[in-house]
């Protein structure tokens, strides 16, 4: 069985892919650091505010019932999503209920904000141990911008950046440009997603800041 193993060499299967938006607030909040090819970081996977509205852009929906984890890509840093939810913050100001949750979908978690229905009440069962899918785009959080207890850090190896050019008068206006790098300048009007190869083991374990100022 040894030579055997020796002959067919266990085959490794490539590093599941993901992309996540890169905001130029949370550029400038990261202080500019640039960032390139093959570099490991930690990050936490927001998918912004969810109504619980199935016609809306960004929607949820909670049940008891087990249903499969999904993270499936749909469009540039955009996915759908379900899994079971682990952690939950619920909040409840001036009778407006919303709940910052953390869903487990297989390959990532990812961090939801749930809005309240029309009644200011959040639908049955956004809590623990249900289960939630979804859509929405997500962004990469290297640096916190609110205080919450939810949250788990994602860790990959950057792969490529791909910029949409959106400075009024640029030669190159509306166009997708991709690069192995992105420069430690202001992003100003232009978005950019990035693509990461997550980790199976955990390694990567610094931000992108800290490895910059280390």
């Amino acid at each position: 069985a040894a030579q055997e193993a020796r002959k067919y060499p266990a085959m490794k299967l490539p590093l599941p892919e993901i992309e996540f938006e890169l905001t130029a607030y949370q550029y400038e909040m990261m202080g500019f650091p640039g960032l390139k090819q093959g570099e490991p970081v930690s990050v936490v996977l927001d998918a912004g505010v969810l109504l619980p509205d199935v016609s809306a852009e960004s929607w949820f929906a909670v049940q008891k019932e087990a249903i499969p984890s999904q993270f499936v890509r749909v469009g540039p840093a955009q996915y759908a999503f379900a899994g079971q939810i682990r952690e939950a913050e619920l909040v409840d100001e001036e009778g407006e209920q919303t709940a910052v949750l953390l869903v487990d979908c297989g390959v990532v978690k990812i961090r939801v904000t749930c809005a309240p229905q029309a009644d200011g009440r959040l639908p049955y069962g956004t809590w623990e141990t249900r289960y939630l899918s979804g859509i929405g785009r997500v962004q990469g959080i290297f640096e916190e911008e609110f205080r919450t207890s939810i949250g788990h850090p994602t860790n990959l190896t950057l792969w490529n950046f791909q910029r949409l050019v959106l400075a009024p008068g640029d030669i190159h206006f509306g166009q997708w440009h991709e690069t192995p790098e992105l420069v430690p300048l202001p992003l100003h009007h232009d978005r950019v997603i990035v693509t990461g190869r997550v980790h199976r083991d955990g390694f990567g374990r610094q931000t992108t800041l800290e490895a910059h100022q280390g």
